[in-house]
């Protein structure tokens, strides 16, 4: 129904081995220069490499995956010896290296003092981004985008969700891949691997969404190779994550109907808003909406707005501050059946479900099916969407965890379904209003590393540190001292979201 996206993971040890001045390679073995793929600004020093690792360790296949490096340093701000290294979120994001999103880094390092004082190690993750040879599930994406059409066909959903998946299967395995190598352990030792190649002794991981799941368990698997954890928007190995979409998506949207009674404005524009938004569902999916919309790449695609529809693309807009404001003067403008302004608003919602090039569905797909799903009891699933009025519908889906009836399995691993304990020093960040991967998951992630401090920012959906700056400010000071609780004046100067008022 819903999934997070952004993750990032920092390192922390600079060498000069890293860039010999003879410039021969750290691990001719493991890693290799490259010619960058991209123009950095003239203030920006960058370095590209490949990194060589088998695909499966266990000799399953006999694939070799490159995966890209890029090293990023400002030299006019940078004065810490201990780089930053990235891991992405999703599962199934790229770490945003190709030459048409890579500037995002170049401003983000700009803007962040605990990113432009030291290096910033970006890797992307195996079945994502510049991957090569990159298994990869379009067959997945085809699917979301026809799903647009389905409403409320439950056996279309199902059906359409096994064939895509049998069908990506069949294709993977023809290329020679091994579906059961990617998981987040493989991910883990990747980074292990490429800790070792750059010859650091330790570094610090900054983790985003999935990308804490996947920090944690690096932290578990090669714990020396740690100095500290940055954990924003905290995803649990050992939460049922499926089980828990029920009483996840009821909360944010308690904390959202909470939010606009506590602002006098908005509770005068949009008085009775739970009741309103309840009714709304129910009556879309009774009756729902049709459009025809464009795609940003030109494609047009069917969309049947049913309420179910309407409550994910509001969910959506939970994950960060601009999209908590609009979304009590989206349920408004529904309700009203302003159809200029609805059928804009299907054109965003559509757009939602079209991956971007770097996407990784393959890798979403097995992390879901080895690390989720044979976790989860989907009838326990099923039975708590009940209890909740605004998401009783859900409770007739049938369509959860599906994929991985025609998906490689494997033997199942409990230990990736078991909590992390863990005593490096981490930082955790959290969004009252995120939706996906609430601040009970941090509290919870906190209560296991035991030299953790927490934050949670009440203005905040997912993604702290690229939507608040004062958590920014926080993990400067971490960086410096990450034994030491962090503290800033800017704590004292959050403000709750401003919602917007009624469209026209």
């Amino acid at each position: 129904m819903k999934s997070g996206t952004w993750i990032a993971a920092l390192g922390l040890v600079w060498l000069a081995a890293l860039w010999p001045v003879d410039g021969a390679l750290a691990d001719p073995g493991k890693l290799s220069r490259a010619e960058c793929w991209f123009k950095a600004p003239d203030k920006v020093s960058t370095r590209c490499y490949r990194l060589s690792v088998p695909e499966s360790r266990a000799g399953r296949s006999e694939v070799t995956l490159e995966l890209p490096v890029v090293v990023i340093s400002l030299p006019a701000t940078r004065k810490r010896e201990d780089p930053v290294v990235y891991l992405a979120g999703g599962p199934g994001d790229g770490a945003w290296l190709d030459a048409g999103r890579i500037d995002f880094w170049w401003e983000f390092a700009a803007e962040n003092a605990w990113v432009n004082e030291r290096d910033l190690v970006l890797m992307d993750q195996r079945g994502t981004g510049l991957s090569q040879p990159r298994m990869d599930c379009p067959e997945q994406e085809m699917v979301q985008i026809r799903s647009l059409s389905f409403g409320l066909n439950r056996q279309a959903a199902r059906e359409a969700l096994v064939q895509a998946a049998a069908d990506c299967r069949a294709r993977v395995e023809r290329e020679g891949h091994d579906p059961l190598s990617y998981t987040s352990r493989d991910s883990a030792t990747d980074l292990h691997d490429l800790m070792t190649a750059l010859k650091l002794r330790e570094w610090n991981v900054y983790g985003l969404s999935y990308g804490t799941r996947l920090a944690l368990t690096y932290a578990r698997d090669y714990p020396h190779d740690l100095r500290s954890l940055i954990l924003d928007s905290v995803y649990l190995p050992e939460s049922a994550f499926l089980e828990d979409d029920a009483w996840r998506t009821d909360r944010a949207f308690r904390v959202l109907f909470d939010g606009c009674r506590r602002s006098k404005e908005c509770d005068k524009w949009y008085p009775n808003l739970e009741q309103r938004l309840v009714a709304l569902v129910e009556k879309l999916n009774a009756t729902p909406i049709e459009r025809e919309v464009e795609l940003d790449s030109g494609k047009r695609a069917k969309v049947v707005v049913t309420g179910e529809l309407l409550l994910n693309y509001l969910f959506q807009n939970l994950y960060n501050r601009s999209g908590i404001e609009t979304v009590p003067q989206i349920i408004d403008l529904f309700e009203k059946g302003s159809q200029a302004a609805i059928t804009s608003e299907v054109g965003y919602l559509a757009d939602l479900y079209v991956d971007r090039p770097d996407w990784g569905d393959a890798l979403s797909l097995s992390i879901d099916c080895h690390e989720e799903v044979p976790f989860n009891d989907l009838s326990k699933l099923r039975r708590e969407y009940r209890r909740y009025p605004l998401l009783k519908s859900f409770a007739e889906d049938d369509s959860w965890g599906v994929a991985c009836g025609k998906w490689p399995m494997g033997p199942l691993d409990p230990l990736e379904n078991e909590p992390i304990y863990s005593d490096v020093p981490a930082l955790l960040l959290t969004g009252l209003y995120d939706p996906i991967t609430p601040p009970q998951y941090a509290r919870l992630a906190g209560s296991r590393l035991v030299n953790s401090f927490y934050f949670e920012f009440l203005s905040a959906g997912h993604d702290v540190l690229s939507n608040e700056p004062c958590a920014g400010e926080l993990a400067k000071q971490f960086l410096e001292d990450p034994l030491h609780m962090p503290s800033h004046a800017c704590l004292g100067r959050l403000r709750p979201p401003e919602f917007r008022p009624p469209a026209g």
